[in-house]
């Protein structure tokens, strides 16, 4: 028993340097286990602010990529009426007299003389024309219609009742004031927009009027 107590005393010393190991092992775990949560909870959160981020970003990129495609969409309306639509007074006033005259004839009426009155200012140029016509009222009413659901830009500015036949009841003569628009002379010619995701390849064209500095 002496001895060992004996052993026990002269290794005590041994076993206090071996508590104080483990006492200071212990610290160091329990230090790192609160720096790594700590750490971990950070790293979450700078991911789901990164997250946040990357879908505010996604967002933004699919607003942009639809109010380009709506640009380029209102672009292209635009070219469209302006060259097919309305078009300009040399390349169109041709064929809009010869479809005014295959309307009426369309419906089964005949035009008296027609007066042409023409409008060239800055901003506008159009072509009016006023004539009479004479037939059965459902005639002259599928004209109307004709002239109001054409591809131009054509505009009934008047319609007058002048008279009808005695003879036939159902006739009606009919005064009609009848306005196309054509492409302004004053407007600049169309200018395109590139399309960076297409390269050159995709210029789209757009109306330039004056003082948006375009060139011819």
């Amino acid at each position: 028993m002496t001895s060992s107590l004996t052993a026990f005393r002269d290794r005590r010393l041994l076993f206090a340097l071996l508590l104080v190991v483990l006492a200071a092992n212990a610290a160091v775990l329990l230090s790192y286990r609160t720096f790594y949560d700590d750490r971990l909870r950070a790293l979450e959160g700078e991911q789901a602010g990164l997250e946040r981020r990357r879908d505010e970003a996604r967002s933004q990129a699919e607003r942009a990529a639809a109010a380009e495609r709506k640009l380029f969409e209102t672009q292209a309306a635009l070219t469209s009426f302006f060259s097919e639509t309305l078009g300009e007074r040399e390349a169109k006033i041709a064929s809009l007299i010869e479809e005014f005259y295959a309307t009426t004839r369309a419906v089964g009426l005949r035009p008296d003389a027609i007066g042409y009155q023409s409008v060239d200012e800055p901003g506008t140029d159009s072509l009016t024309m006023s004539f009479g016509v004479e037939g059965p009222y459902r005639d002259v009413k599928r004209l109307l219609a004709e002239l109001e659901s054409s591809k131009r830009f054509l505009v009934v500015e008047r319609v007058g009742l002048s008279g009808g036949s005695s003879d036939d009841p159902d006739s009606v003569r009919v005064r009609l004031t009848v306005t196309n628009y054509f492409r302004p002379g004053s407007l600049r010619p169309i200018r395109t927009v590139r399309d960076a995701r297409a390269g050159t390849a995709g210029r789209r064209p757009v109306a330039a009027t004056r003082g948006e500095g375009a060139t011819r």
